[in-house]
């Protein structure tokens, strides 16, 4: 049996009450004819199927519901189609044109008057079930919140059956059978993959586990379709005329969705602050984006003290050297600001000054409130970003001082290589009888690292706001932007912090000073006075010796210390300390050395002068042609033949006292005479050479 082809086919299809063929309260068709052998036709076995069809077997898109036969959609209308009901009228030609900005204007009259379409017309009218409106003025809690959502899910539930057993059943079929799987949409590959991440590697790898992973694998994907299939019958459900096509009356509640708001009525006061912020403060005004894309651009990375060029130039420094370079770099950071930075805002009001000159009263009766508080707003967000700069140099240099935190108090005994971080402050070390003084003084040095945050602060000041460089011939009292001032609490924080790192650097050089205690005799006169009384008493030329040679080591001493001295944040300069002190050493082995040849002087010239005499006497000349007084007497004022003489005795302890006199008294080094005199010492008797002279002047 087949159908007469004058059968209306879209009610055949669509009124199912008429086209279902089992029992359990739903219609069938009257069976075939007992004569009829030809093979029933497909739009007999859709209308004798117990499961109505949910979606087209036969479309130009890939999914499509059965619903949609009776609109015979084009291709272009189906695309982007969700088949709701406000929108099942709406085909391609019902959109509106785009119509360009300049003739909006023109065609605005005749846009109202057009008819507006009968979907659009439905939609807006359509009635909103169960909707509940709910005064702000009292702001509810949560669990005020609560029961009013319990309330009106028991308004909905009221309003709804529950579902039959049949429904249930028809419901749950279509979801597993009434959609093919290539209708769906694959699972990307990347939900997947992030799945596999929470997984150790070594269970991914694990052979003995490869049978679970793919049945895991396969769950995912049967839960993925199963979630897409559920979501597309209960839309096409949304129907009341499919839900009576499908014999579905009812279907299963799904779990309510419940959002707890904060009990804050913040709305309408959020909408009023916005309004006065935009019309008052101008904060979504173009011009203020701008500024602040130029700011982070070029000059977010300014700093009025460039502390990383300090680190890596040469230090340490002499503090005037370190004060110098801070106040070369704010001036160089406050003409950058003033020269570059200021202009290069003006510029930009002037290129987009139609974002901004509507503002402006047009005519003398105008208000210029609204401008005024425009140009506020920008002196206000470019102080802003003056303080931020501000702000961040303070934070550098605070950080530039905090790589010497941990101090310098070092152990016993001082190790030059624990302090190998770069210093910042030379200290000379200097000789104030009887102590030694730092200079510059510690008081001096903080009051540097203090005046170093004031320069800061006195450098970002005097900068023009930028309607000062529109309009010159405006006069304000404010004419300047602002920024952070010295009796603010931050800049007290920072100051604090660096006092603290001041002071536990302020240890060590304290405590380096303990390496020159041994010293002290020199610095309080007690060596000089301890000299001067091993000189009123008599003492051999070995006891001379000895002290000579522990004067020799202490000089030595001194001068093999160190001659600068880094500790942490300063670097102690002591090569004007050590020289002074090994000169102090040096002049009491001087006074020594020549306390010694005076004496060996005396002595000799009292001893020559007798040897002269017995001489004369001898040879029967007399005493004044060889020897005019014995006030005035010398080796130099003898004559040649009696210098001779002498060299030639038998008794080479006068000649060689002699001989050492007459260097040191023609210029030579008393030191070195002595040193000779002391290697002589060897030789008590000598024969008589050819050449005295030359052999004592080997000798000496």
């Amino acid at each position: 049996w087949e159908p007469d082809h004058d059968t209306d086919c879209s009610r055949s299809q669509n009124n199912s009450v008429y086209n279902m063929s089992h029992s359990k309260g739903i219609p069938e068709l009257p069976p075939l004819p007992a004569a009829t052998t030809t093979e029933p036709s497909e739009l007999y076995k859709v209308s004798n199927s117990y499961y109505p069809p949910l979606m087209q077997r036969m479309s130009w898109t890939l999914a499509v519901p059965f619903k949609e036969q009776r609109y015979y959609r084009s291709p272009s209308d189906s695309i982007a189609n969700n088949y709701t009901l406000t929108a099942r009228d709406l085909k391609l030609k019902d959109l509106h044109k785009m119509v360009p900005p300049a003739m909006a204007r023109a065609t605005l009259g005749s846009a109202k008057q057009r008819a507006v379409s009968p979907c659009i017309h439905t939609y807006r009218h359509s009635p909103e079930l169960g909707t509940i409106y709910y005064s702000d003025t009292q702001p509810l809690t949560p669990e005020e919140q609560f029961v009013v959502m319990l309330q009106h899910e028991e308004e909905i539930h009221k309003q709804e059956e529950s579902p039959s057993k049949s429904d249930i059943e028809r419901y749950y079929y279509y979801i597993h059978n009434g959609i093919r799987k290539d209708m769906l949409a694959p699972q990307d590959k990347e939900v997947k993959d992030m799945i596999l991440k929470h997984i150790p590697n070594h269970l991914l790898t694990n052979p003995n586990l490869e049978t679970l992973l793919h049945s895991l694998t396969e769950e995912i994907q049967d839960d993925y379709h199963i979630s897409l299939m559920k979501n597309i019958v209960d839309y096409i459900l949304m129907d009341p005329a499919e839900r009576e096509r499908l014999f579905i009356g009812n279907i299963p509640r799904s779990f309510p969705q419940r959002v707890i708001r904060a009990p804050v009525p913040w709305h309408s006061v959020y909408q009023d602050i916005k309004s006065w912020n935009e019309n008052h403060l101008f904060t979504v005004n173009p011009m203020m984006l701008m500024l602040q894309h130029l700011w982070f651009t070029e000059f977010s990375d300014l700093r009025f003290v460039r502390t990383k060029e300090v680190l890596s130039g040469d230090l340490p420094l002499l503090p005037s050297e370190f004060e110098d370079l801070v106040r070369r770099h704010c001036m160089e950071a406050h003409d950058i600001l003033q020269n570059k930075w200021i202009p290069t805002c003006a510029s930009l009001f002037i290129d987009q000054k139609e974002r901004w000159l509507h503002l402006a009263p047009q005519s003398d009766y105008d208000s210029p409130k609204q401008i005024e508080e425009y140009f506020a707003s920008v002196a206000n967000l470019m102080s802003l970003q003056l303080r931020e700069m501000v702000i961040n140099s303070l934070e550098d240099l605070l950080a530039f001082f905090m790589i010497h935190k941990a101090g310098n108090d070092f152990g016993e005994p001082y190790q030059e290589m624990q302090f190998f971080v770069p210093q910042i402050l030379i200290i000379k070390l200097n000789v104030e009888e009887p102590k030694i003084v730092f200079q510059p003084l510690w008081e001096d040095c903080w009051n540097l690292i203090y005046h170093c945050f004031m320069e800061i602060l006195r450098s970002s000041e005097g900068l023009p706001k930028v309607e000062m460089q529109l309009f010159p011939e405006l006069k304000k009292d404010d004419p300047t932007l602002r920024t952070v001032k010295v009796d603010e609490s931050l800049v007290s924080k920072y100051v604090n912090k660096t006092a603290r790192i001041f002071d536990s650097n302020v240890v060590g050089p304290q405590k380096y000073l303990n390496v020159y205690k041994k010293y002290s005799d020199l610095l309080n006169n007690s060596a000089e006075q301890d000299i001067t009384g091993f000189l009123k008493e008599s003492h051999s030329l070995d006891d001379f010796t000895k002290k000579i040679d522990s004067l020799t080591k202490l000089k030595k001493e001194i001068a093999s210390m160190h001659v600068t001295v880094p500790l942490a944040m300063f670097c102690l300069d002591a090569l004007k300390l050590n020289e002074e002190l090994c000169n102090r050493a040096q002049k009491l082995k001087n006074k020594l050395i020549e306390f010694e040849v005076d004496e060996n002087r005396e002595l000799n010239k009292r001893y020559t002068y007798v040897r002269i005499q017995k001489m004369c006497k001898r040879r029967k000349i007399p005493l004044s042609s060889a020897l005019p007084t014995h006030s005035s007497f010398s080796m130099i004022s003898l004559s040649p033949w009696l210098q001779r003489w002498l060299y030639t005795w038998s008794d080479w302890g006068v000649a060689i006292p002699v001989l050492v006199m007459q260097r040191c008294s023609s210029g030579v080094d008393t030191n070195s005479a002595v040193i000779g005199l002391q290697g002589i010492k060897r030789y008590p008797r000598i024969p008589v050479h050819n050449k005295p002279e030359e052999w004592l002047n080997d000798q000496l």
